[in-house]
């Protein structure tokens, strides 16, 4: 994964991720988002999207089967829902304009933690600012993007609500033990949505 000063980008690129998804469905079929539609989700969301995520939106919208498919309304009801509790409780308000805190020299500790047999999870106030609602895998647990800094357009784990000192790590879904007591967890490197969208939709078609 190559970084640059507008995030990390992911090893698989659009052309080699379309052609995996060729391999899976009719292309033609997939109802791609327009330039109008990602920009109507960039109002909602409040900051322009992450390059790789609004690339995938416009040549692949929500995602194809047996791949993840990613639920837009979902993530703009989740949006309007913390912009409404932002509005109701101000002193807790973040922005997503704000830059996004993990850094690399804070994920430089994961892989560490875990040849030590400690967890590597990283230790932020939730809501996170600098990241937009991406994707729900069941009760409270999500996944958030990364709208900005040297980590812009990767993706992490966190669980949903307002409490401080919240659990966050580089979001795997295609791990499906937890052994780190956590979803997911026990990947040590921050993972660039492209990435994370093909090596989710490999893992689901076994």
């Amino acid at each position: 994964m190559d970084g640059d000063e507008d995030g990390m980008r992911s090893e698989v690129s659009l052309a080699q991720l379309g052609n995996e998804l060729a391999q899976l469905t009719n292309l033609s079929a997939i109802p791609a988002l327009s330039e109008k539609e990602v920009q109507a989700l960039e109002g909602v969301v409040g900051a322009p999207l992450p390059e790789e995520f609004r690339s995938f939106l416009l040549q692949f919208g929500p995602g194809v089967r047996p791949g993840p498919v990613l639920n837009l309304e979902w993530i703009t009801d989740e949006t309007l829902r913390e912009q409404q509790m932002f509005a109701e409780e101000p002193e807790s308000a973040v922005s997503v304009l704000a830059s996004f805190p993990i850094s690399r020299a804070h994920v430089s500790r994961l892989p560490q933690l875990a040849a030590e047999g400690t967890k590597p999870i990283l230790w932020f106030d939730k809501p996170m600012p600098g990241t937009m609602f991406l994707c729900g895998h069941g009760c409270t647990w999500i996944s958030m993007l990364a709208m900005n800094g040297d980590l812009a357009g990767t993706v992490w784990m966190t669980e949903i609500g307002w409490a401080e000192n919240m659990y966050w790590w580089p979001s795997a879904p295609w791990l499906n033990h937890d052994r780190w007591g956590f979803p997911h967890s026990g990947w040590t490197e921050p993972v660039p949505f492209l990435d994370w969208y093909s090596r989710w939709t490999r893992s689901l078609q076994h």
